[in-house]
């Protein structure tokens, strides 16, 4: 049944992402931002912090049909990157990009994650080293993001 308040919206991505960005925050009435880029323990440098080079990404949940991505760190970027989120309304500044997915709107994630992709196809020159695993990582993250959201809101 999918998803019909944003309650249910918070705790479906609270179970599918292992909790909320804060990991103090438990209830799901305080909290609304998830990491959804999938880091692990090797993300990391010796101090903790993550590498320069990685992609963040988070999901902010607005309401039970909206849910606001936002990437920040090492964004791939392409002129296909700059016009899908051209396209798709997504606002840029201080080194974060934001937009937003509606209930309905799940596909255009895939289409973003395929752009990123792109980026490193064979035979693809690339100024930046790090795409090479950048890209495909932060392409997969949006993939289950997609994935994430078509379960909740009830799509195919």
């Amino acid at each position: 049944m999918p998803i019909q308040s944003t309650q249910d919206l918070k705790q479906f991505l609270y179970d599918a992402y292992g909790g909320f960005a804060d990991k103090r925050i438990k209830n799901i009435d305080k909290g609304k931002l998830y990491i959804i880029d999938d880091r692990t323990p090797s993300d990391e440098d010796a101090a903790g912090k993550l590498f320069l080079w990685f992609c963040q990404i988070f999901a902010e949940v607005l309401d039970a049909g909206t849910v606001r991505v936002t990437l920040r760190g090492s964004v791939p970027r392409s002129p296909l990157v700059t016009k899908w989120l051209a396209s798709n309304g997504a606002e840029q500044a201080n080194g974060e990009v934001q937009f937003s997915i509606r209930r309905g709107e799940e596909e255009g994630l895939g289409e973003l994650a395929r752009v990123f992709r792109a980026i490193v196809r064979p035979g693809a020159h690339y100024a930046v080293s790090s795409y090479k695993y950048v890209c495909p990582r932060t392409a997969a993250s949006i993939e289950r993001l997609q994935s994430v959201l078509k379960k909740a809101w009830g799509g195919s």
